[in-house]
């Protein structure tokens, strides 16, 4: 019987040892999310002249519900001149995700008072899977799905590309080669070299993004700016590729920028605001490429408030270790045209012009943030139960040769 307890308690220790890990991999699989944070953002315009080319005054885009991520509206209102009005959830034709007010827009007059409140419950479940670099190296630029070409590459009237980044883009693809993994390559070394990233806000003259052309003429230009160019050079060789904005949490972050005679203030908490491009890899699917944020960075200083941010890694931290996955970014919105700048400029130039006063003061506050359990507590965990078999195994033992004594 002894024989058999101490066999059977070699036996656990065993099956504890091979579990242990397969329960740590299941907890890790299962685990729901790994933050959440609470959204808050509270605009307000006041109507000092004719606002009639901003069709979009009664609107305000909200973050995505995606896989790596789910939002809950838990409060929104709008109110004009003092009357309260409703807001609804829908999507525009890029799938982003709006909230669109009931007040109808011939009601905006002249020194009219609107406020559009939104707080928002948001839980991250994580990063996407790591991006196979290997697999890139062999994907070819004749592998992209037709589908997906129609739809996010060449020259279109929702995102036009001009004969001078046309040229630039086929130029540096016969240098490079014919796999994505050269032609991605030879675009971001493009920018990195010639695209400086301005440390001060007035180095650009405009607050909101830029046309890629504007970004290649100036040589200038910050994260939207650069991604926007780069999707553009991805869509002229047909390369399919979007812009992707997102909020990047910033528990300590705390931001104000007042502009145009205070016809613009912003205050911003805890939360920083970046792009990127989304690109479509045969067999691997969309990943994402940053020319601005990325591990191992190198920061070359320029005259004027600006300075070229270099890889020395090449092109494989601009995936790999890309905010996307290294930041945790909320996605807040995916553009496949270029609309948003040409709404972007519609309003700055209200601004600009005084008519109409713009403040814009955002929070986000985190509730929890869950830490992955670490390998070493299953492996404690195995530790304890083995200890505690032993000591049954010894106690057992000792119990026999007393008995033989006795």
């Amino acid at each position: 019987m002894l024989r058999k307890a101490a066999v059977l308690g070699a036996t656990l220790v065993l099956a504890i040892a091979i579990v242990s890990p397969l329960i740590y991999g299941m907890i890790l699989d299962s685990a729901p999310a790994i933050a959440s944070y609470r959204y808050s953002c509270n605009l307000t315009f006041v109507v000092q002249g004719d606002v009639s080319d901003l069709s979009d005054i009664n609107q305000m885009v909200v973050f995505l519900n995606t896989t790596r991520q789910s939002i809950f509206i838990e409060e929104a209102r709008g109110v004009v001149d003092g009357v309260e009005y409703r807001g609804s959830l829908t999507s525009d034709e890029q799938g982003n995700a709006v909230l669109v007010f009931d007040f109808p827009l011939d009601t905006i007059r002249e020194r009219s008072a609107i406020a559009l409140y939104v707080k928002a419950t948001i839980v991250q479940r994580g990063s996407d899977d790591p991006v196979p670099i290997n697999e890139l190296k062999r994907a070819l630029l004749s592998e992209v799905p037709s589908s997906l070409a129609e739809r996010y590459a060449g020259n279109s009237t929702a995102w036009p590309i001009s004969p001078t980044i046309q040229s630039l883009a086929l130029g540096l693809t016969e240098r490079s080669g014919r796999t994505y993994y050269d032609v991605l390559s030879a675009f971001s070394a493009w920018i990195e070299e010639r695209v400086a990233y301005p440390l001060r806000q007035d180095v650009r003259e405009l607050m909101g993004p830029q046309y890629p052309d504007e970004t290649y003429q100036s040589g200038i230009g910050d994260c939207d700016d650069r991604s926007i160019l780069f999707t553009t050079m991805c869509r002229a060789v047909g390369i399919p590729s979007f812009l992707q904005v997102g909020g990047i949490p910033k528990p300590f972050s705390q931001y104000e920028r007042v502009r145009y005679d205070g016809n613009y203030v912003y205050k911003s908490k805890g939360v920083a605001w970046h792009a990127w491009s989304m690109v479509y890899v045969p067999r691997i699917g969309w990943i994402p490429v940053d020319t601005t944020y990325f591990d191992g960075a190198v920061f070359e200083g320029a005259p004027g408030g600006l300075c070229y941010i270099k890889s020395p890694a090449g092109l494989d931290p601009k995936i790999t270790s890309s905010a996307y996955f290294i930041a945790s970014p909320i996605i807040y919105a995916n553009y496949e045209s270029l609309k948003c700048v040409e709404e972007a400029r519609a309003w700055e130039l209200a601004i600009k012009e005084g008519r109409i006063k713009v403040v814009y003061i955002e929070e986000l506050e985190a509730l929890s943030i869950s830490t992955p359990i670490q390998i070493e507590l299953p492996l404690i965990l195995s530790l304890v139960f083995v200890a505690s078999l032993l000591s049954i195994h010894f106690g057992l033992k000792r119990r026999k040769g007393l008995l033989k004594k006795a």
